[in-house]
């Protein structure tokens, strides 16, 4: 019988945040740095610049605002989805409620097959840090 390793749960360390509004990608973009040193954190502004980096550097988590220009944060997942790729992802929006965002995935026919976490708009920082940690662990 061979010797069976079982190593620890190592924590994702990349990540992509996706915000159009640049004051609140930076506040949070320092906030997750302060707090979470060990994340790498790439930004982008909308949909179609996340899957610019994407093509250059691919993100163990998504972060990713859902209203946003050019490219939606719905449009994206499901983008990301027909292409293969599933990432654990963290949504926020100032506009949905997590109902509403559930009902406009299964109207739009888009069913998340990793964690899909959503955070309401004005949110804690600090309940950003928990999620963000969470989707680390996944």
């Amino acid at each position: 019988m061979k010797n069976l390793v079982i190593l620890p749960k190592v924590p994702r360390n990349t990540a992509l945040l996706v915000e159009d509004c640049m004051e609140l990608r930076d506040i949070i973009l320092q906030y997750l740095h302060d707090e979470q040193p060990d994340l790498s954190i790439e930004t982008a502004s909308d949909g179609i610049e996340a899957l610019d980096k994407m093509g250059e550097r691919m993100p163990n988590i998504l972060i990713t605002n859902i209203n946003m220009p050019r490219m939606n944060g719905i449009t994206l997942l499901k983008t990301l989805q027909k292409r293969g790729i599933n990432l654990p992802t963290l949504t926020t929006s100032g506009w949905w409620t997590r109902k509403t965002l559930e009902k406009e995935f299964t109207a739009q026919g888009f069913v998340p097959k990793k964690i899909t976490l959503f955070l309401q708009k004005p949110f804690c920082f600090e309940e950003l840090g928990l999620l963000a940690k969470k989707l680390r662990q996944v």
